[in-house]
């Protein structure tokens, strides 16, 4: 299902001219090798360009389209008209390790040979002057001999792509030349034909079957090289006595498609993003990019110039409705795929896959959402994202602040398909809460009412409602409050108080209530009197506060409270902390 979806997706973009066609890749090329009539290397020609990376300007490789580059893992495996130094010129540098340096100069004498062998065999019999300049080049081409004529450039052309141009006919590169063109499609069609056939898994055709299959660039965590999202490279995950790819047979075209479609979702910005040590990445059925633009957005944390019109986007979209963004108009019915993909080594492991409707996970994300609303301080204007609820199960002290991988697949499948949050995110972000106090956290409190909202739903009537509940008799709520405004009184008596009661005494309160109440209503007390001494008409204030939470508490103190009326008493401490800000707003 995934390799269908992103060979479709491939053909989508091909119409649209996004992608390199059939037997072509895009590749990002550094340097240009200019040759002249004899084969002779004239000059060196740096094809880095600046690029905008964030607010900052840098050099990148030139996107090109060139012949098809399947990845290699291992071995000599060399590309046509577009490859390293080590590969197109036999270039290596020297490390001053007598050993080290024989075996890399057999090894880059080995791998320019069989990039001889293969260009001589495609252009050998080619018509053309530029073929035969290329010819020339490998025929005459001695990097021990001529490496000087590279001056400073082989440490640059080692680890970049390079290609060849015409010092003839400045700026022309040999593999845009047709009749080269040509060769490389007939060559790479009768290679085809030598191949494996047998019927193809994802289009259903008896063809040629891929061998290896491409490699996929850019996963974080991966091989900088690229890493193989299907691999058999070894013999324990062979069978029947089949080779590679034969084990599952996937046809040359739908093997390169995938790969092609893949890569250029992991090149936008706007198709992907990263939870944790998972890449995800998102695409339309009809190919179209304001679908995962959209998706990104709505994912990721919303723009600030985009977060109206996102949300009446969010709303039409649920409802069944057509909606534009982006010059494109949006069908809730379009197909839409969702994958979640992480580093192994020199593989990728697949995390999860949702394929549904646009629609449908629209509709679910406006459900997630919706639990999530809580107040907010004023300068927060967006829902906390996916990344930012899961950041808070991580110990933002810790050398590694890494969001367990467990914890992503899970969250991800609760809000795309509307199915219970994971009981061990809720669980991580409780415990988090006990250990670094920090319980005015408005992202933990929303998470806190969604988790109970959704898995817990006979807490509705408790924790449904974005401000403070003044008509809920739930103990465990109470009693937040009431740790809220003891608290408040506490500041009130001794302003700038190093230690609060919060500091001290919230996660016995909390789990222990019997035990602790009655030591912080005396010292409540204390507080009182000096209050009351100094400031009356604010003691009177929060001492009618204290009174009409305690006429409901009636000095029921549990023994113990259960992790989920932990979580409401958090809520409740929440609550009444906000409605003091809300009062000195209103008081001004």
């Amino acid at each position: 299902m995934i390799l269908k979806a992103l060979t479709e997706y491939y053909e989508a973009l091909v119409k649209q001219g996004e992608v390199a066609e059939e037997g072509w890749s895009q590749a990002k090329v550094s340097y240009a090798i200019t040759i002249d009539k004899d084969g002779k290397v004239r000059n060196i020609q740096d094809l880095m360009r600046e690029k905008s990376i964030g607010k900052k300007i840098a050099l990148a490789p030139t996107e090109k389209t060139v012949p098809l580059q399947r990845g290699r893992s291992s071995g000599i495996a060399p590309y046509f008209l577009c490859d390293n130094a080590k590969y197109l010129l036999g270039a290596w540098i020297p490390t001053g390790d007598e050993k080290e340096d024989a075996k890399n100069a057999k090894k880059a004498k080995e791998c320019f040979k069989a990039s001889v062998s293969l260009h001589k065999s495609i252009l050998g019999a080619v018509e053309d002057e530029q073929a035969q300049k290329l010819c020339r080049f490998f025929s005459t081409w001695d990097f021990e001999r001529d490496k000087d004529s590279l001056k400073d450039w082989v440490e640059k052309l080692v680890s970049a792509n390079i290609i060849f141009r015409d010092y003839d006919n400045p700026g022309e590169d040999i593999l845009e030349n047709p009749k080269v063109k040509e060769a490389w499609l007939t060559w790479i069609g009768e290679e085809g034909a030598e191949a494996t056939v047998g019927r193809c898994l994802v289009t259903g055709k008896y063809t040629t079957v891929a061998r290896l299959h491409p490699l996929i660039k850019g996963i974080r965590g991966a091989q900088s090289s690229g890493a193989a999202l299907v691999s058999f490279n070894g013999t324990s995950f062979e069978s029947y006595s089949k080779s590679q790819g034969d084990n599952a047979p996937v046809s040359e075209y739908a093997a390169n498609a995938y790969g092609k479609a893949l890569n250029y979702l992991i090149a936008q910005k706007e198709c992907h993003q990263l939870l944790g040590d998972t890449t995800v990445v998102y695409w339309s059925g009809t190919g179209e990019s304001a679908y995962s633009e959209c998706m990104s957005s709505l994912l990721g944390m919303f723009e600030e110039t985009d977060e109206d019109k996102l949300q009446e986007i969010m709303a039409s979209i649920a409802q069944g409705k057509k909606s534009r963004y982006r010059e494109t108009d949006l069908d809730p019915n379009a197909e839409f795929y969702i994958l979640g993909i992480s580093p192994n080594a020199a593989r990728l492991s697949v995390r999860f896959f949702y394929a549904g409707t646009f629609g449908k996970f629209i509709s679910n994300m406006e459900e997630h959402y919706k639990r999530l609303e809580i107040q907010k301080p004023d300068s927060v204007t967006k829902p906390p994202s996916v990344y930012h609820l899961l950041r808070e199960t991580v110990n933002q002290n810790s050398s590694k602040k890494e969001i367990q991988p467990i914890l992503v697949g899970r969250m991800m499948d609760a809000v795309l398909n509307n199915t219970m949050y994971p009981e061990n995110v809720y669980t991580s972000l409780m415990l988090r809460m006990r250990a670094d106090k920090e319980v005015r956290n408005w992202r933990r409190a929303a998470f806190i009412k969604a988790y109970l909202l959704k898995n817990k739903s006979q807490w509705k009537g408790v924790v449904d409602t974005m401000k403070l509940n003044e008509e809920t008799d739930c103990t465990a709520y109470l009693l937040g409050r009431l740790f809220a405004v003891l608290e408040e009184i506490q500041e009130a008596a001794s302003p700038g108080v190093n230690t609060t009661v919060k500091d001290k005494y919230f996660n016995s309160a909390c789990a222990t209530p019997a035990s602790v109440f009655p030591i912080l209503l005396k010292l409540s007390n204390a507080h009182m009197r000096t209050l009351k001494r100094d400031k009356r008409g604010w003691a009177i204030t929060l001492e009618k506060k204290l009174e009409a939470i305690l006429d409901k508490v009636r000095n029921s103190f549990p023994s113990t409270m259960s992790l989920e009326e932990q979580g409401i008493f958090i809520l409740g401490y929440y609550h009444q902390h906000q409605k003091r800000f809300e009062n000195n707003k209103e008081d001004k």
